[in-house]
């Protein structure tokens, strides 16, 4: 089986990864050095199909190029090839014990990276502006975001909200209790794209008994009911797969507990999704923790709001569009370059690695 989702992503508070999460629970790490979405996309995806038979894989997708792939995990066997490029690139704290790196730069024509340099000198200094001017969009996007929120914080009534959500977990829980150390892992279940919005909330949850759509507005509590469930989780031992907003990385869109075959996901836009099933279910934050009618009061205040954020957005999609079209261009050059049985040789040697 395959699960999909994102680790990185281009967000309003910049570019925002879970790759130091990923490795703090895993015992070995490949990294693929000096590759790039293009030429590492096809090692990682013959790794899933040489071991998608025998083992669950988690495929990690690349937002700026999300049909293709920049790390894949085995959690069976707590391993993942990395495309570095992608990380954070800290020192090797364990070389070989649990880091182990294969390099690509031996496998690319140095004359024929010399005769392009200049051009490809210029497209990394026209992809970083891009890349800087999509946070700005994504940043003032965040703005007009918060000014909602702020409009149904003020009818948000707390002491329901608590009691609601008490009474939710309690349902939810019951007596269960694991009796051990929670498992927490981080990752994106969606990410802004040169194509829009796109997530894979379906795909995680399409094995799960019991999934739980929450629908409300902005600043109606519903990144708050799915922190305090990760925190009740983790009291009682169940493992944790945290969903983070691929917009905004600091809330949270989606909590599976897969040992209780439950999924509760924020379901409304970027990723809105509708019950197809007979143990879909909503839960409306905006009906249950609001009073009041701000939707009414606010109506065109709130499409005021709505209407900035989306051409922000917009702006900010755009640019990610260029910078796909930079990074194609850029990585054109490199893959021209590059030895095919060179690359062959790297798919054997992580090969006999995971073996």
């Amino acid at each position: 089986m395959k699960r999909h989702y994102f680790l990185g992503g281009t967000t309003a508070k910049g570019y925002y990864r879970f790759y130091d999460d990923l490795k703090s629970i895993l015992d070995r790490v490949m990294f693929i050095d000096s590759g790039m979405t293009s030429t590492t996309h096809p090692i990682l995806n013959q790794l899933v199909e040489d071991y998608e038979r025998d083992y669950e894989i988690g495929c990690v997708h690349n937002h700026v190029e999300p049909d293709k792939l920049e790390a894949m995990v085995i959690p069976e066997r707590k391993l993942a090839v990395i495309d570095r490029s992608k990380t954070a690139h800290q020192p090797l704290l364990f070389p070989k014990l649990v880091e182990n790196v294969v390099y690509m730069g031996e496998g690319y024509n140095y004359e024929y990276l010399y005769q392009n340099r200049n051009c490809l000198t210029q497209l990394y200094e026209e992809k970083s502006v891009l890349q800087e001017q999509a946070i700005k969009h994504f940043e003032k996007a965040h703005q007009h975001h918060e000014d909602i929120e702020k409009i149904y914080i003020e009818y948000l009534n707390f002491d329901k909200a608590n009691r609601v959500t008490n009474d939710f977990m309690q349902k939810l829980f019951r007596s269960t209790s694991l009796h051990k150390t929670s498992q927490i892992v981080h990752r994106y279940l969606g990410a802004a794209t040169p194509d829009g919005p796109i997530d894979f909330v379906l795909d995680l949850t399409s094995d799960i008994d019991e999934r739980i759509f929450i629908k409300g507005r902005s600043g109606t509590g519903k990144s708050t009911m799915l922190r305090k469930i990760v925190s009740e989780a983790q009291n009682r031992g169940i493992d944790v797969e945290i969903y983070h907003c691929g917009f905004d990385p600091e809330s949270l869109d989606m909590v599976i507990l897969r040992e209780l075959s439950v999924a509760i996901f924020d379901a409304t836009a970027p990723h809105e999704h509708e019950p197809e099933r007979s143990n879909d279910h909503i839960f409306d934050a905006y009906e249950l923790f609001v009073d009041g009618n701000p939707d009414a009061s606010h109506e065109q205040e709130v499409a005021d709001l709505k209407g900035l954020y989306k051409s922000e957005t917009k702006k900010a999609t755009s640019c990610l569009d260029s910078i796909r079209d930079k990074t194609r261009s850029f990585e054109k050059i490199y893959q021209d370059s590059l030895d095919d049985g060179y690359v062959q040789g790297i798919i054997a040697r992580i090969q006999n690695w995971i073996n």
